[in-house]
């Protein structure tokens, strides 16, 4: 059994991570760090037994961990894996991994001087809907891949739990952008997962809020073998999310929560829109992110990922900024 402790204990940790790691026999979470005195206590309340820190130093300070889950807002994730490197910590990170290349380009070396996993929560891969549209797109259903539509409709961005910070995902400081860094992320990792090829260009279109992040956009991604158009919205009328993938002999379409391939609809419990936190998700993938967390090498592919969003989103932003 692996120790971990989660750092930042928002929504995300409390309803997605949480609950993912009380039913694992692998990996246990033994401490949280927030420097929140509010958010401490209800992370004691939440997990008993779990000891409460202020900062990843006293952590390593008093407790002996083998990772950490970095949930706090994206502005901090680089300062946290690079601390939890250098305590000799592997690392699991919510999305968006990193802002900025050349820290990424730090966090990647220093991964591999350490010998460490980073790992970004690219958990869309595992939801049941979209696990089942890749086993039928891998079983040749459709043929090649040719032609791929993503859209992300949400009526507004997603409230968080920090009572500072209630709007953080609308600060360009704190979340590096608006809605293409928060969902446009999950969209470009399922474009590479289902292509399994780098884009080869990128064209962007977005539309800026008067708070001064992005609240549409729409991209197009070129690949070897074909396409993947991608459109975003925080001002949509309801919320909703479909996927349309295209192939030489055929379809699969994902209507949020219904599945059309070979001819047969299949309704899934859990729309891909039903909430944010998408803790059966998180569980799904945990077991894979231990396996990295084992066998370091192994996970490379996964911060690889990582990188190739970060810059499709930054290509994306430079792209818009001369239009």
């Amino acid at each position: 059994m692996i120790r971990g402790a989660i750092v930042g204990f928002g929504a995300v940790a409390a309803n997605g991570h949480s609950p993912a790691y009380a039913a694992s026999r692998e990996a246990e979470i033994v401490a949280v760090v927030d420097p929140s005195p509010v958010r401490r206590d209800a992370a004691s309340a939440a997990l008993p037994g779990v000891r409460a820190f202020a900062t990843m130093a006293d952590l390593a300070a008093e407790a002996e961990i083998d990772f950490v889950d970095i949930c706090t807002p994206p502005a901090l994730h680089g300062e946290g894996i690079v601390e939890a490197l250098g305590h000799g910590w592997n690392v699991l990170c919510e999305k968006p991994l990193i802002l900025d290349l050349l820290e990424f380009e730090k966090i990647r070396n220093l991964a591999r001087e350490t010998e460490r996993a980073v790992v970004p929560v690219h958990n869309w891969k595992y939801a049941p809907i979209i696990r089942a549209a890749t086993d039928a797109l891998r079983s040749g259903t459709i043929g090649q891949l040719r032609e791929l539509r993503i859209e992300t409709l949400r009526v507004e961005d997603c409230a968080t739990a920090d009572p500072n910070n209630p709007n953080w995902r609308r600060d360009p400081a704190l979340a590096g952008g608006g809605i293409l860094m928060d969902h446009g992320w999950h969209a470009i990792y399922l474009a590479h997962h289902w292509f399994r090829e780098e884009p080869t260009s990128v064209e962007a279109a977005l539309h800026c809020a008067p708070i001064g992040v992005e609240d549409d956009a729409t991209l197009t991604l070129h690949f070897p073998s074909g396409r993947a158009t991608i459109f975003l919205t925080w001002r949509a009328s309801e919320r909703r999310n479909t996927m349309r993938l295209t192939g030489d002999r055929g379809t699969i379409e994902i209507d949020d929560g219904i599945l059309k391939s070979g001819g047969k609809d299949v309704r899934f419990e859990s729309a891909l829109s039903a909430g944010s936190h998408h803790a059966d998700w998180f569980a799904a993938m945990l077991p894979d992110v231990i396996g990295h967390f084992n066998s370091p090498e192994k996970g490379r592919a996964e911060l690889e990922e990582a990188g190739l969003c970060l810059s499709v989103i930054r290509s994306a932003y430079e792209i818009a900024s001369l239009a």
